[in-house]
């Protein structure tokens, strides 16, 4: 198998600190940060699968063992899959193919075409008697005959195209064919009307032996008594039909198609699929058209197979979450295997639920198969090809990883496993996610734990071969060690991380003052070390940094209280440092700085001064930095009220104001005058006057 083939995606990568005491034993061979060094470990059947497998299986329990021999028989390059098959007496192997609708015969590694149909896919098979091969067609749901004691190629004879004696619309694809030798007929799985035909063998003829509400019946399995089970679509049902439309469902199993049902003594299982959205095949009417007919190429799902017991009792035995079943077929010792459909694999299944991945291949779909018959086989889509199980014990049987990513350049470590037998493990590297003529040649094989022999990067994959011959041979885990190069923490955003406030629902309100002012930052952490913080601050014109913390603090979180009460008024800039000494050695530590916009600091209120003359009431405001934003005015400690400069607007450090008391409708006498003027910052300055209104003075308020 090609190790550069395809890469699998694994669901299972652990990553793990270790002690600096594992880390210096480990990894001997360059000194190293130990609470950054990081492994690989795969130590179970989610992370062994997710590898490519060279016939070795994968255990549910989490060994890779060597598995039985397979040989590749290729097809003719124009052959897009191989979507049905099926075994004659003689031992030949027939293949329906799809794209072309033609069958080939195979006969030891002679690959020859039988015949072509004409249609675009030939999507059943079936041996029927006296040598008789049956070949169900769509979308014109076309069943031929086919005499597998001619010389190819064969003039399929057309047997019948099922359709209704009502007048009712025909099928339009037959999606699998039982052959009843009791009673000489054939049993017909069409859609999109999702009916079962019978098809008397002698004369073609077609009647509707069952009438499902399910768009399509999918799959089919006689029992020796007579008995037909039906998969459908929909709701996926497998009914159990005794008689022409007389039926019982067996179960309504989870998903929304039963693509496979295979039945041994009485014991039947059954694959129910979830699809996504599932497309339409053109043309044709459909009975309940939530969707049209399924699309003959099979697409990507998730599978549950169960075993229904002859009591009627189910048992769900195994689940695939990343793949679903296109076929299932017993083994000869009550084994059962599921061939899947995106990843290229069978799936082994035991009488006490645990499996194995029993068969990788190149080819993604495996879309049918005969196990438990004399000359076991299994053909694939997605590139059509054959394989052939030898039963030899396998040479040259390997594991290789899925490529493993450290997430930036790192420098390799030890290499561990544990097993059993003469394993011989080797690794590659590069710096692109798919394997390709930039990663290194594979390393020497070691037989023995020890340092990885591969140039630093970013990916690793790790190779083991299996000893020639050595059926007890087996791969229970595999660890690698490794150290990622240290990224640079970036600080970046520094400033005042304040609270909203009423100014923002208010923008003429002063915000609240406070010497306490809030600092703030963001971080960019690639690798997640931990961070320490050192902030900095100067004058705006100045040029020398002051400390904020002592040497002995240590701040790891993004933000700060910075008390100001102690310096002067004025603009200032903050520096941030970002370091992740607390995760490296001195000499790999990586720091960096940022700085704020200028920030003002104001924490002395304005000067007010206040004078009167007669009932004018006049002052100025003055603050050192500005600019003054708001004044207040206030009569005998009564509410304070907006009051506008002389000249309307608050833009200046120093403003002018002036008022008739007379106009703030006040009576006659004295009364107290309070000013009070914000800063910028918020804070706050006042002063006083009394002011004595005549009688003759007082009025109604003008402002």
């Amino acid at each position: 198998m090609s190790s550069s083939s395809r890469t699998r995606h694994a669901r299972v990568l652990v990553l793990t600190a270790c002690s600096a005491l594992a880390s210096l034993a480990l990894l001997a061979t360059a000194p190293v940060a130990a609470v950054s060094t990081r492994s690989f470990v795969l130590d179970d059947a989610a992370s062994f699968g997710m590898g490519e497998l060279d016939h070795v299986a994968v255990r549910s329990d989490g060994r890779v063992v060597p598995a039985i021999g397979f040989d590749r028989v290729a097809l003719p390059e124009d052959v897009g899959l191989v979507w049905c098959a099926a075994l004659g007496s003689d031992g030949a192997i027939y293949l329906g193919t799809g794209e072309t609708g033609r069958i080939y015969r195979v006969r030891g590694e002679n690959v020859e075409l039988f015949a072509e149909t004409g249609q675009l896919m030939v999507s059943a098979l079936t041996l029927g008697a006296g040598g008789t091969l049956y070949a169900g067609t769509l979308p014109e749901a076309r069943i031929y005959a086919l005499d597998t004691a001619a010389a190819a190629p064969v003039t399929p004879r057309e047997l019948s195209r099922p359709a209704p004696t009502d007048g009712s619309a025909a099928a339009e694809h037959i999606w699998d064919l039982a052959f009843d030798a009791s009673h000489h007929r054939l049993f017909a799985a069409t859609g999109p009307e999702g009916r079962v035909y019978a098809i008397d063998t002698a004369n073609g003829n077609a009647s509707v032996y069952f009438d499902s509400l399910a768009e399509h019946v999918m799959a089919l399995a006689l029992a020796p008594d007579g008995v037909l089970y039906a998969g459908t679509t929909d709701e996926a049902l497998v009914l159990r039909i005794t008689a022409a439309n007389t039926a019982t469902v067996v179960e309504d199993f989870p998903g929304n198609e039963i693509t496979a049902l295979a039945l041994r003594d009485g014991v039947l299982a059954v694959a129910a699929n979830e699809f996504p959205e599932a497309p339409a095949v053109s043309g044709g009417s459909t009975k309940r058209s939530a969707t049209a007919g399924r699309s003959a190429r099979p697409r990507p799902g998730k599978a549950l197979v169960y075993r229904v017991g002859a009591d009627g009792r189910s048992e769900r035995i195994h689940s695939q979450d990343d793949a679903h079943v296109t076929r299932l077929e017993w083994g000869s010792s009550g084994e059962l295997y599921a061939a899947l459909g995106n990843e290229g694999r069978v799936v082994r299944i035991e009488s006490d639920r645990s499996s194995s991945i029993w068969a990788d291949v190149d080819e993604r779909q495996v879309l049918a198969m005969s196990i438990g018959g004399s000359a076991p086989f299994f053909a694939t889509g997605d590139g059509a090809a054959m394989y052939r199980v030898t039963g030899a014990s396998p040479s040259g049987a390997s594991w290789i990883s899925k490529v493993l990513d450290g997430e930036f350049r790192s420098r390799w470590g030890g290499l561990d496993w544990r097993g059993h037998g003469a394993l011989r493990f080797s690794t590659r590297s590069g710096n692109t996610a798919r394997p390709d003529a930039t990663w290194s040649d594979w390393s020497a094989e070691i037989t023995s734990p020890g340092p990885i022999r591969s140039a630093a990067g970013r990916f690793l994959q790790i190779r083991a071969v299996f000893p020639d011959g050595a059926l007890d041979a087996e791969l229970r885990s595999v660890t690698a060690y490794y150290l990622p190069e240290n990224q640079r923490p970036v600080v970046s955003a520094v400033g005042i991380k304040r609270a909203p406030s009423k100014r923002e629902v208010d923008p003429s309100m002063p915000p609240s003052p406070s010497s306490a002012m809030p600092l703030g930052w963001s971080l960019d952490n690639p690798d997640g070390d931990r961070t320490r913080y050192r902030l900095r601050y100067r004058g705006e014109a100045q040029t020398v940094w002051r400390s904020m913390l002592e040497e002995h603090e240590t701040l790891s979180a993004t933000e700060y209280t910075w008390e100001t009460s102690a310096l002067p008024d004025g603009y200032y800039v903050v520096e941030v440092e970002a370091s992740d000494e607390l995760s490296n050695p001195s000499d790999l530590v990586l720091r960096s700085n940022a700085s704020s916009e200028s920030i003002l600091i104001d924490n002395h209120a304005p000067t007010v001064t206040v004078s009167a003359s007669g009932t004018t009431v006049r002052g100025e405001a003055v603050d050192t930095l500005g600019p003054i934003m708001r004044l207040e005015i206030a009569v005998d400690g009564g509410d304070f009220h907006l009051l506008f400069p002389v000249d309307d607007l608050f833009d200046a450090a120093r403003e002018r104001f002036e008022v008739d008391a007379a106009t703030l409708g006040i009576a006659a006498g004295a009364h107290i005058i309070a000013v009070r003027a914000f800063d910028a910052a918020g804070n706050q300055g006042s002063a006083e006057v009394t002011v004595t209104i005549a009688a003759a003075a007082a009025r109604r308020p003008t402002r």
